[in-house]
């Protein structure tokens, strides 16, 4: 008893000195040297995150050995003698051949992520393209699960576990899910066809499932869009039917101009060829990789005349290049004097049988005006020009312009006593 209880101490004093040791060790973390942390950011990281599983396991490990020590030291199993039969030696370097397998599984996936990890790094090497981002990405998450199937079956297998039946077992469950997730199964095909096309890839813009936005994440059986609400949008490929990818090869600013009918169409055409040149100064002119395509008048619109022209751009960029065409081409308009129109409202009171038009009424319903104004007199305005004020004379209109004539104008559409809309600058009664 006196030496079953030595023993056990000795046991028990080995174990904890171990505990001990192996807390001192993992309890600062693993620090990676800084040329390999440059290369590798998240290796460090992926490491400390596996010291809380590395100790539980060294941990566990070390209790079995001390629940074998003491049966040992009590005689309660002879454990050298265990090991030395065939049936120990099995066992034994079964278990040692699993954990071998494990620590294999391990280390082969953090070799796989500092890969990619290596391959994405745009300070080491070629920059990463969008589709090798988002073809890495994904070969990623594939290999990490074929990883983890291969290690658990040979794992089991080392162990003495018949794999044979889970096999089997899983072909079935996976036919079982194939017929009834069959939705799932054209997510992951779609997807599938959609990188291997290269219809889009992390960061493009595109419009896809009835969303548009930029591409944040893209799995094989969805894709993340974000609006331009800052909205996520998950959308599964079976949902997509048709891809616009806006970030392809290059992209094509249209502006629609429109200009009053009297202006110069050739006079128009100059200014924006200068509205043009002057961006191509600006930061945006890097981008553009084209002349400027002028396609001329497009339409005759109701109150203008439609001018379009085109600036080829990287893609991308059409966007940005777009917003400052515009703001020029309003300064170059307004340095030339070139009317961009919009709509307006011309009053018509109509004619009786003689020709003549009646008076202009305006009723004044500011405190203290007497109701009831009658014609309005000809003359001047306020008490010189025996007028009240706020009343203006026939044939003109409050702001001292003349009014429409009477006969001559061109009537055309316009009811009697009526309101008509014209375009500015379309020849409107003057």
């Amino acid at each position: 008893m006196l030496l079953s209880t030595l023993r056990s101490l000795a046991v028990l004093a080995v174990a904890a000195l171990l505990l001990k040791q192996i807390r001192r060790w993992l309890a600062g973390g693993l620090s990676l040297p800084e040329a390999v942390t440059e290369r590798l950011p998240l290796l460090e990281h992926r490491l400390n995150r596996l010291i809380p599983a590395i100790q539980q396991a060294l941990r566990v490990a070390v209790l079995v050995a001390v629940a074998l020590g003491l049966f040992w030291a009590w005689r309660i199993f002879d454990l050298p003698g265990w090991v030395e039969t065939q049936a120990g030696r099995r066992t034994l370097g079964a278990l040692v051949s699993a954990g071998l397998i494990l620590l294999f599984g391990i280390a082969a996936h953090l070799a796989l992520s500092s890969w990619v990890e290596y391959r994405l790094n745009p300070n080491y090497g070629t920059v990463p393209t969008p589709r090798e981002r988002t073809l890495l990405a994904l070969f990623r998450n594939a290999a990490t699960i074929a990883l983890i199937v291969m290690v658990a079956m040979l794992a089991l297998s080392e162990l003495g576990v018949n794999i044979g039946p889970l096999l089997a077992g899983a072909g079935v469950v996976g036919l079982a899910i194939g017929f009834g997730a069959q939705r799932l199964v054209q997510d992951i095909i779609t997807g599938v066809f959609i990188q291997l096309e290269n219809a889009m890839n992390e960061g493009d813009v595109v419009a896809a499932g009835g969303v548009s936005g930029v591409v944040e994440k893209l799995t094989i059986r969805s894709v993340s869009i974000r609006d331009g609400n800052g909205t996520l949008h998950v959308i599964p490929f079976s949902s997509v039917t048709t891809v616009a990818n806006m970030m392809k090869d290059f992209g094509f600013h249209v502006a629609d101009i429109g200009v009053a009918y009297r202006e110069s169409i050739p006079e128009v055409k100059a200014a924006m060829q200068e509205a043009f040149e002057r961006l191509q100064q600006t930061e945006h002119g890097a981008f553009i990789i084209g002349p400027l395509d002028m396609q001329g008048i497009t339409s005759f619109g109701n109150s203008a005349i439609m001018l379009r022209a085109r600036i080829k751009t990287l893609a991308g960029k059409h966007w940005g290049a777009g917003r400052a065409y515009s703001e020029i081409l309003k300064e170059v308009f307004d340095a030339r004097g070139i009317e961009m129109p919009f709509p307006h409202v011309t009053l018509y009171m109509g004619q009786d049988k003689e020709g003549k038009a009646p008076p202009l009424r305006i009723l004044d319903e500011t405190p203290g005006a007497r109701p009831g104004q009658g014609p309005l007199p000809r003359g001047g305005a306020g008490p010189e020009g025996g007028m009240p004020e706020g009343e203006v004379p026939e044939g003109e209109v409050p702001d001292g312009r003349a009014a429409a004539p009477q006969a001559g104008a061109s009537q055309a559409g316009i009811s009697q006593a009526g309101i008509s809309q014209a375009g500015a600058g379309q020849g409107a009664a003057r």
